[in-house]
């Protein structure tokens, strides 16, 4: 029995269930490590989250606008010092207004008015303000600041006067008739009140113990009853003091600002600065200077009505450049100088003004035209039934309409026909050519229709009409487009223009290995002033100059037509139709339309953006760009990279390693800068820098008081023989999208950061715009974090559309992307940002293609027209080609050379 026993204990199935228990107890112990490990990990975390807060930066404050135009303030300074030319609207002045602006600047400072006396009263515990008597009863407080201003808290203040202060009391029914019966007695003797004599008044004053016994006693006078032990407290006052510490402040942009200040120059400009109140002008010479006003405003009413159109497109600061008499305009060639701004701003008001007017009334004839085109062409036994003489009629309306659009527009015909003496044109010359045959065409046919009783001639000045509508808003979009962009250029923030790298072998070194090789980089750098800009934004567009080209050939191809045609037939009146049909078709219609419609709807776009593109010629500068230089720095702002973590290795001296690591990375410019802000509030204030060197993909290598500090990559520390943690340690954090850096000094692994990089939407819309337009993205760095893939993985593009620049290519960028000009030229500017620029040179790019399909359009519109309208002409005669089949063509074609480009998004 025993035998059996210890051979069944001993059996093979005996051994497998000992074995599957062993295997049972291993993967608990090994569940168990696990967790434990597990557990280590995230209490590690924790404790490297709790040590980076000491040291994380403080989350961006969202910008605030204080100011009507919503400008960014790119310098820290009080609403109040603003300068004049960007005052707003202001309400009406008051005296709370002007104590809030002092209260502001300092929360526990002394109201002006208070004597030596009252400040020391002021030590108490409660706070003391004595508003002088002096308000009067028609005395408004700006309700406006404490309705638009957020988290407003009322600051209190003790009345210690009650002068014309209205003081609700709980008082019953006999205590308030008291009370009148004593403020009727009191008003009685306020005259014997006021003869008191200077004298008296300063030795109250000197005499605070005194004063306070005597308003006591008023008080009693006046209410019958004795003042409470307790203050009355009134307040109106409006002092910013949020409850809790705020990333964003909202204000209504202007409103606040504009107020205070308007209440503050009064101020100022009062007799007394030092008593806080605003004694209102007089009635009177308000009431004169209103007079005087209306009566040097006397003006023609359809100046007036221009004047108010114009206003439509202007701003309140410059509606007064527009009432300046012509005759006190400067001229200026171009802008210089910053003086010439007002200049130029009112000539491109008054420019405005006369296109506005033009294109109003060249649309309202030619609405007219087309109108009484359709009508003869549909109805023409109709009409001639119903009036008799209704083709001289016709012919009369006809020349009249002409008539009134050559006289409307006589600059810009003289403006076309100048050129031709040299047979050269521009883009007025065909319209102006087609102006005058039609002319002839109306003045020709009264001889040949006398006595006709159905409408025999086709006019065609209906075509020129439109044409002259046409370009009339052409060049009305191109003054708006100069104006709107001008305000960009004579700003007083900061302008950086854009440019092209001109060394190409450099050039060529910075694109190899991108999708897009031509060496053809685009960058910007700061400049104190932009030059050029009136000769780049009005340079004629290749529109223009296609339009220019064509009108000489074009004239020489109509008079052959119309030469010919006379032989032909032998009609005198047939030359001079045939030559006005040649001519109307010759005329590219949405010449200046194609063109500056989609190049408007850029300049709005990049102007919303901090960028400006003046013309075409901006366009032709950057529509090759094949790359863009950029520093992580600008890919990765302040704020999208945050320390998540540090994990220290040693027990002394971490502190100043950190502050030595953050003005290493201040120096090198790396993203990771920012994060250490906490680390620099601490007043230590940061070493100097010796040197430092970028280590390509590896890291930065500085020294700091004769010491090596490196910050970098594990291969970094290795080689330069530092141990570091297990590759799966740091494993653990990147699969949580996180990136490690090592911090050493002197020779001694001090810290590890856990950084999360987090991209930027707008950024990443941008790029993948550069992308689609065939751009590359070429970026200096001193982050070994920061690759190639990296950038692609988070911003969604091709990673070989990104070329992280080794250190010496990254070197020349830096110092090309920081130099400062006097004067660049108005090609492109922005006010550095980097998505600006990038938006500026896609737009060039894609506008540039755009352009050249209109180019195209009307070209084969012209060639067409010409050919085809030619032929049957000299073949059938004028009279088989009608007004309306010249008109539709010409539409059909003027539309689509304008909407084709707005197809394709710039």
């Amino acid at each position: 029995m025993k035998k059996r026993k210890i051979q069944k204990r001993f059996s093979p199935s005996n051994v497998t269930v000992a074995k599957q228990d062993t295997i049972k107890f291993s993967n608990k112990d090994l569940e168990i490590d696990n967790i434990l490990e597990e557990t280590r990990f995230l209490t590690e975390k924790g404790l490297m989250e709790e040590t980076a807060k000491k040291y994380r930066a403080k989350p961006k404050m969202d910008e605030i606008f204080s100011n009507a135009s919503k400008e960014i303030r790119y310098e820290t300074k009080n609403p109040l010092d603003i300068d004049k030319e960007d005052n707003a609207l202001v309400d009406e002045e008051n005296v709370a207004t002007m104590q809030a602006e002092i209260l502001m600047d300092n929360p526990n400072s002394v109201m002006p008015e208070l004597k030596e006396e009252e400040k020391e009263e002021e030590k108490t515990p409660e706070e003391v303000v004595t508003l002088q008597p002096e308000y009067t009863q028609n005395t408004t407080f700006s309700e406006d600041v404490l309705n638009d201003v957020e988290d407003l808290h009322i600051r209190n203040v003790t009345i210690t006067d009650f002068d014309s202060i209205d003081i609700d009391l709980e008082l019953d029914k006999k205590q308030k008739a008291e009370a009148i019966e004593n403020f009727s007695e009191n008003k009685n003797n306020e005259k014997a009140d006021s003869a008191e004599d200077e004298t008296s008044k300063k030795d109250k004053t000197r005499n605070p113990e005194k004063l306070k016994e005597e308003i006591k006693g008023n008080y009693e006078k006046l209410f019958g009853i004795k003042k409470p032990k307790t203050h009355i407290v009134i307040s109106k006052v409006p002092v910013y003091q949020p409850e809790n510490e705020v990333d964003k402040v909202h204000i209504r942009a202007g409103k606040f600002s504009s107020v205070v200040r308007k209440e503050y120059e009064m101020y100022l400009n009062s007799n007394d600065p030092s008593i806080a109140h605003i004694v209102k002008k007089e009635n009177a010479p308000v009431v004169e200077e209103v007079q005087e006003k209306k009566k040097k405003d006397i003006k023609a009413v359809g100046e007036k009505i221009s004047s108010a159109v114009v206003g439509f497109f202007s701003t309140e600061e410059e509606k007064i450049a527009q009432e300046v008499p012509q005759e006190q305009i400067e001229t200026v060639e171009d802008y210089t100088d910053k003086e010439d701004a007002k200049s130029i701003l009112i000539e491109l008001n008054l420019n405005i003004k006369k296109l506005f007017m033009r294109t109003v009334f060249s649309g309202g004839l030619a609405f007219i035209s087309i109108i009484l085109a359709f009508f003869v062409r549909l109805f023409p036994e109709a009409i001639c039934a119903t009036m008799a003489g209704a083709p001289i009629a016709y012919a009369v309306l006809n020349t009249l309409l002409i008539g009134a659009t050559v006289v409307l527009n006589r600059v810009t015909i003289f403006s076309g026909l100048t050129p031709l003496t040299k047979f050269k044109g521009n883009s007025d010359t065909a319209v102006a050519v087609a102006s005058i045959a039609t002319v002839l065409q109306s003045l020709i046919s009264f001889f040949f229709i006398v006595g006709a009783e159905t409408f025999t001639v086709n006019y065609f000045a209906v075509i020129v009409i439109l044409a002259f509508f046409a370009n009339n808003l052409g060049k009305l979009f191109m003054v708006l487009r100069v104006k709107n962009n001008f305000k960009f250029v004579s700003s007083n923030a900061p302008a950086y223009a854009a440019k092209i790298y001109t060394n190409e072998d450099v050039a060529a070194k910075m694109m190899s290995g991108t999708v897009f090789e031509r060496p053809i980089i685009a960058y910007q750098h700061k400049t104190n002033f932009l030059t050029n800009f009136l000769k780049i934004s009005y340079t004629p567009d290749p529109s223009e100059e296609l339009a220019g080209k064509f009108a000489p050939i074009t004239t020489v191809l109509a008079l052959v037509v119309a030469i010919a045609y006379g032989f032909i037939y032998g009609s005198f009146d047939g030359f001079f139709n045939s030559l006005a049909l040649v001519t109307a078709i010759s005329i590219p219609v949405a010449t200046l339309l194609a063109v500056n419609i989609p190049l408007n709807t850029l300049c709005k776009k990049l102007l919303q953006k901090d960028a400006m593109v003046s013309s075409y010629p901006s366009v032709k500068q950057f529509c090759d760009s094949t790359g863009v230089v950029v520093d992580a720095s600008e890919l990765y702002p302040e704020g999208k990279v945050m320390l998540d973590g540090i994990k220290t290795f040693v027990d002394l001296g971490a502190d100043e390693a950190l502050i030595a690591c953050a003005a290493i990375l201040q120096e090198a410019q790396s993203p990771m800068a920012t994060i250490f802000d906490k680390a620099i509030d601490k007043g230590k204030g940061l070493p100097q820098v010796e040197s430092y060197l970028y280590e390509d993909t590896m890291g930065i290598v500085g020294w700091v008081n004769s010491e090596r500090i490196l910050i970098g990559s594990r291969e970094l520390m290795e080689k330069y023989n530092i141990d570091t943690p297990s590759s799966d340690y740091e494993e653990k954090y990147r699969l949580e999208g996180k990136d490690i850096t090592y911090l050493s000094k002197a020779g001694q692994l001090t810290a590890m950061f856990v950084i999360k990089y987090s991209p930027d939407q707008q950024i990443a819309t941008e790029l993948q715009r550069a992308e689609q337009s065939g751009i590359s993205i070429l970026v200096r760095t001193t982050d070994c974090n920061i690759t190639a893939e990296k950038i692609a993985d988070d911003f969604g593009i091709f990673y070989r559309t990104v070329k992280v620049l080794p250190t010496g290519l990254g070197n020349v960028c830096k110092e090309i992307k920081e130099q400062n000009e006097e004067s660049s030229r108005a090609y492109l500017a922005t006010r550095g940002s980097f998505t600006s620029l990038l938006r500026g040179i896609t737009g060039c790019v894609r506008l540039s293609s755009n352009i050249s399909l209109s180019v195209m359009i009307q070209l084969i519109s012209i060639i067409i027209g010409v050919l085809i309208f030619s032929v049957l002409c000299l073949y059938s005669g004028t009279h088989v080609v009608g007004t309306m089949e010249i008109l539709i063509y010409a539409v059909v074609w003027g539309l689509a050379s304008i909407i084709a480009p707005l197809i394709k998004k710039s």
